[in-house]
């Protein structure tokens, strides 16, 4: 779905509702920082403790592949609902240089290459492409359920926004990837994409 990142990363940031655990990637699959964060929700919201080793697994997957992926931040929602398990989410951005010619990182260049697609018979995958306007500029979203690749872990059927904008004054293009296996929900978690994805800005760190 996204390129390791090739470039170096430019200066942003991305807000996510308190719920979610944000996380350095490197540091979470090498140390106890997911073990710690896990504990310091439950301290916040002992209803979790029971759910402890499923939200402990959920951040470990993910850390895996955000940087098997080669992500330059990452976040992850792991709600337990009542009745109905675990309500997973993950927030990733990548980095990749772009295309040689400045010409074809456009917005509309990069629209252009990505093709939209109506459900096909029996298959609950579609996907919408559109240029929208956020705060940082104008923007490629592609959104949809699509068929994700989870590495050594097969794939499954996920809600998925990508964000693709044009990096400023210089080549390049970043991309924030939100997903979540809740098909179920995939309308409540578009919109969800959509309120972080709009809080993406460029920051000068």
């Amino acid at each position: 779905m996204t390129a390791p990142s090739t470039a170096a990363p430019t200066g942003f940031t991305l807000r996510v509702p308190t719920s979610w655990v944000e996380f350095d990637v490197w540091r979470a699959t090498r140390t106890g920082d997911l073990a710690r964060l896990v504990d310091a929700r439950i301290t916040q919201e002992p209803e979790l403790a029971p759910q402890r080793s499923t939200l402990l697994k959920l951040l470990r997957q993910t850390a895996a592949d955000a940087e098997r992926r080669g992500a330059v931040f990452c976040a992850a929602m792991t709600e337990a609902v009542d009745d109905a398990g675990v309500l997973a989410a993950t927030a990733m951005v990548f980095q990749t240089e772009g295309a040689p010619d400045p010409a074809d990182n456009t917005v509309e260049a990069i629209a252009a290459q990505v093709s939209a697609g109506a459900p096909a018979d029996g298959s609950p995958t579609w996907r919408r492409v559109e240029v929208v306007e956020l705060p940082v500029g104008r923007a490629v979203r592609i959104s949809g359920v699509e068929r994700v690749d989870l590495g050594a872990r097969g794939s499954l059927d996920a809600v998925v926004m990508q964000t693709l904008i044009p990096v400023p004054h210089e080549q390049g293009v970043l991309d924030v990837v939100l997903t979540s296996p809740q098909v179920q929900l995939a309308e409540p978690m578009l919109e969800l994409f959509d309120a972080i994805s709009a809080t993406l800005a460029w920051s000068s760190d």
